[in-house]
């Protein structure tokens, strides 16, 4: 197939504007996600034009195809896996480890991607924790190159080669569709609601096997192509479903420069300009390269260290690209240059470098000297090791439907009675106002409102399991004026996934909130509850990282610390005091100026924090005894 400069520069749209997104431009280029999307359509359109054109002239071995596929995707990405494994143990906690090893394993199943569908919960590492979390893709284009070739040589001889596979598409594009909304991370990840993308490519390749348009139909429909993908990149925003209906706007227009084939025009120039052909060219390479390095250096330093040095960090992706493009990739991809019997061996022994990810991450650092460090090395699941689900009644009264409250007994009421309202954080608190109640406060009843990822606030946003925010609240607000209670506790995890990222924005929904809680319960005492310490990654990293450099147990830390939330802390203060909501300060409780608590007794048992910021039992008890006055009287 002859060789297209334009092709390469949509690579560079697409892996540069994925890149920029990733590294915090998501403001100056709220649609740079949609860089996946192009890169489908591309991978799409190539593939049917090799297959398209092996058929046609009787040389289609499927064999040979895959080991193109092979010698195409595995080198470079076992490369980088095996760097990212050797990062991978020295710098992480067990927990982390433990999702790192498993998303590798999915990885060279082809199956990462289901992976991340399985665990993309609350509870699991941010995403930009996780160092192959980009490798989804590759599960996506790699089921799809299992599946496509028996398609397409099925259909060689068939009339209805382009209904069949137009129907394919379709069925996949109206799947994603209808389940994006009800099923947004099955949508995302899995081939049935992203093979249209793919799809779209090689009903690219059968058109321009077929069809040859005039030039300047052709220049024209480059131009339209590239103001799509452009539009889609600056105008689109993740808010929206993906992949959907808005999916179609970059997706045709990579399709449109595709089958253009333009032998000039503006768009063509600036896609065959050196630097976009140069960045086009180590586009895998850089794809891979950037998640890895972007999530170490996050998990190490943590994020203002990583938005500070984010362009050096980008400079660092793309000279890892171009080395591994150079001396990997190309190599590798010739059978004159790496013989099949030395590819097999490079791959075997990659992989049994890999198998030893099976050693827990609690081995290698359980043998460290310190005791505490020994300690806090053996717990694999900080979830498991505090109970968290436990404490916060979940599936009990957590993040279950109205009726299953009403069944769990979640909305038993008493002479007096407090709403406890918001997402998993809010929960947190629970077992702390329940130990107060039982000792001091017996009249009162505590009725859990809560949900993950579910602030309190009227707004677009998915909850965990998809579920619409705004219903959700709206269904918690239609309880709370049926219930009329003598309080209402309010706490949420602040700069959320569905809350604002600007303090002035998050107030004005809370301060909308409140106005709708006191129209509905106007003799309702409303009680907010400020954000908690914030620790970069987890407190377990962080106390792991301190002990590691003094060799102690610190009582108070400042290390690994997020200066975010006392900032919010004090603009929340300063402007709810004018108002007649009452608001606590947990930053007041938990911290001084050595730094934010981080046991109540200097044990790993008494911890205060779960994992990044999500309260203990022994935590919620600690903040509940100091604030409970403040609540109850």
């Amino acid at each position: 197939m002859q060789y297209r400069k334009d092709i390469d520069g949509l690579r560079a749209i697409a892996v540069g504007s994925v890149i920029l997104f990733h590294a915090g431009l998501s403001r100056q280029l709220p649609g740079g996600f949609f860089g996946v999307d192009i890169f489908f359509v591309i991978s799409g359109f190539l593939i049917g034009r090799i297959l398209f054109s092996e058929i046609a002239e009787g040389r289609y071995s499927l064999l040979r195809f895959y080991e193109r596929r092979a010698r195409r995707i595995l080198p470079a990405l076992f490369f980088v896996l095996l760097l990212s494994y050797g990062f991978a143990r020295l710098l992480l906690t067990p927990l982390a480890f433990a999702d790192f090893r498993n998303s590798l394993f999915a990885t060279l199943g082809f199956a990462s991607n289901i992976y991340f569908w399985l665990h993309s919960s609350y509870f699991e590492p941010a995403s930009e924790l996780k160092p192959l979390l980009h490798t989804w893709s590759l599960g996506v284009e790699e089921q799809y190159y299992i599946l496509f070739p028996l398609l397409a040589f099925a259909l060689r001889n068939s009339r209805w080669r382009w209904a069949a596979i137009a129907l394919c598409a379709s069925a996949s594009f109206i799947w994603a569709v209808a389940t994006v909304s009800a099923y947004p991370n099955a949508a995302f990840y899995l081939l049935p609601a992203r093979a249209w993308e793919l799809l779209i490519g090689a009903l690219g390749a059968l058109w321009v096997a077929q069809y040859t348009l005039a030039a300047k139909t052709r220049v024209a429909m480059s131009v339209l192509g590239l103001a799509l993908i452009l539009v889609a990149l600056l105008g689109l925003s993740a808010h929206l479903p993906h992949p959907g209906a808005y999916t179609l706007i970059p997706t045709l227009g990579t399709a449109l420069v595709l089958v253009a084939q333009s032998p000039g025009g503006v768009a063509t120039r600036l896609l065959q300009l050196p630097p976009m052909v140069w960045l086009g060219q180590i586009s895998y390479s850089g794809y891979l390269w950037h998640q890895p390095l972007f999530a170490f250096w996050i998990y190490r330093f943590g994020k203002p260290s990583f938005e500070h040095y984010a362009f050096a960090l980008i400079v660092a992706t793309l000279v890892l690209a171009y080395l591994s493009w150079r001396f990997i990739e190309n190599p590798a991809r010739s059978a004159k240059r790496t013989s099949h019997q030395r590819f097999a061996w490079y791959g075997a022994a990659a992989v049994i470098v890999l198998a030893t990810a099976l050693v827990p991450q609690t081995w290698f650092l359980s043998h460290r000297a310190n005791e505490a460090l020994q300690q806090l090395a053996r717990i694999e699941n900080l979830y498991d090791h505090f109970e968290f689900q436990k404490n916060i009644r979940h599936q009990v009264c957590h993040s279950v439907s109205m009726a299953d409250r009403e069944r769990n007994g979640c909305l038993k009421t008493r002479s007096k009675n407090m709403v406890l309202f918001g997402d998993s954080y809010a929960a947190t608190l629970y077992e702390g106002l329940r130990h107060e109640r039982d000792s001091k406060y017996t009249d009162y009843g505590i009725i859990q409102l809560t949900d993950g990822n579910a602030p309190p606030f009227f707004q677009e946003g998915q909850i965990d399991g998809g579920a619409p925010l705004r219903n959700i609240n709206e269904a918690k607000l239609q309880a709370i004026a049926a219930l009329q209670p003598q309080k209402i506790v309010i706490n949420w995890m602040m700069n959320g996934k569905n809350s604002s990222d600007e303090p002035h924005k998050e107030l004005a929904a809370l301060q909308a909130t409140i106005a709708r809680l006191q129209a509905v319960s106007p003799h309702s005492h409303i009680v907010v509850i400020g954000p908690v310490p914030h620790w970069s990654v987890s407190l377990q990293k962080s106390l792991m990282d301190f002990i590691n450099d003094q060799d102690a147990f610190p009582r108070y830390m400042q290390q690994g610390l997020s200066a975010n939330e006392a900032q919010w802390d004090a603009y929340f203060s300063r402007h709810l005091q004018k108002t007649k909501t009452t608001y606590l300060s947990a930053l007041d409780v938990f911290c001084t100026p050595a730094g934010c608590l981080t046991s109540v007794d200097g044990t790993i048992a008494g911890m205060t924090a779960v994992d990044w910021g999500h309260l203990t039992k022994a935590g919620s008890l600690y903040l509940a005894e100091k604030i409970a006055p403040h609540i109850f009287d």
